[in-house]
């Protein structure tokens, strides 16, 4: 009874998460629109897919839940696997997408308001943190799925923080430039774990030696025995 009032307890947490990420992507879209600037939509198409890999890391819990029936004998746990399958690719899309518009943008520069991206990126910092403590305190220690969120949402308030570097350079300096740099550096980001992600998934899928074990040393000691 108390294990799953946990997760009940868990899955409002992440909830929530979803209901702020959603908003905050609306208002970020909103910003990046009215100021011009490629970064804060950037970010708030980060924030969205925050809110995608929260959403799947619940539904995978939930399916990761089942019992094993005479269908799937060994149980459903693998759907978590998937779920961090999906969020890290969605990862790598979302920042080939950004590097894709941040080069049309290069060529193609616009006036952007540094003000509009400093309060709105601000903002998202402390609404990022916010979700990250949320989805940390859901269960991101024990849970891989639960985690890859996690990360999400403190790699979401990195790049926030580079945001609001971009608004103040803009600001002093009226060097547009600056936009194009801070998405670029955060698609990079993105799809560095992205990558980190999808490898340590494909990994578990195919059945690999999981990590921090040495197989050569396993063989010479055996099953929990000593080398001689």
């Amino acid at each position: 009874m108390a294990h799953g009032s946990h997760g009940h307890s868990s899955d409002r947490k992440l909830g929530f998460a979803v209901f702020i990420n959603v908003l905050l992507t609306v208002a970020q879209v909103a910003g990046g629109l009215i100021s011009g600037s490629l970064s804060l939509i950037a970010d708030a198409l980060h924030n969205l897919s925050d809110a995608g890999s929260i959403v799947v890391a619940i539904v995978a819990r939930k399916i990761g839940n089942k019992p094993a029936d005479k269908n799937m004998t060994y149980g459903y746990k693998r759907a978590e696997i998937i779920g961090v399958l999906i969020n890290s690719t969605s990862l790598i899309l979302v920042g080939i997408y950004l590097i894709y518009e941040a080069a049309g943008k290069y060529f193609n520069p616009t006036p952007i308001d540094g003000w509009i991206v400093f309060w709105v990126a601000g903002i998202a910092l402390v609404v990022d943190m916010g979700t990250a403590l949320l989805t940390y305190r859901a269960g991101a220690k024990e849970n891989m799925n639960i985690k890859a969120a996690f990360i999400h949402n403190i790699s979401d308030a990195l790049a926030s923080i580079v945001v609001i570097a971009a608004g103040l350079l803009i600001i002093a300096y009226k060097l547009y430039v600056f936009d194009v740099i801070a998405t670029i550096g955060i698609s990079a980001y993105v799809i560095y774990h992205g990558m980190i992600l999808l490898k340590r998934s494909i990994l578990i899928i195919m059945q690999a030696v999981p990590e921090g074990i040495n197989r050569r040393d396993q063989g010479r000691t055996g099953k929990g025995g000593r080398c001689p």
